[in-house]
């Protein structure tokens, strides 16, 4: 059951990032012209996810992470930071 949620996050993200990618430029999270740092940069404790708090520390808005927190954990992975964020 796990292995299928997982399938469904990493289309989920697939999606979002083809999306993203088409619609850039559009306002929403960041603009084209800013460039994050590497995930292994904003990670500041190092533990493979995102906490709200990292995310907001390099620029990224509160519904853009959200929007990426698939799960509503209150992490986002380096798969949704690279797609999704990025």
């Amino acid at each position: 059951m796990q292995r299928i949620y997982r399938l469904i996050a990493l289309g989920a993200i697939t999606f979002a990032a083809a999306a993203g990618a088409a619609d850039s430029g559009n306002g929403e999270g960041q603009s084209s012209g800013d460039e994050l740092p590497p995930f292994s940069e904003v990670d500041q404790n190092g533990d493979g996810e995102l906490s709200l708090e990292e995310a907001k520390a390099v620029g990224i808005q509160e519904d853009t992470f959200e929007r990426e927190d698939l799960d509503n954990d209150g992490k986002v992975s380096e798969i949704g930071y690279k797609y999704g964020i990025k």
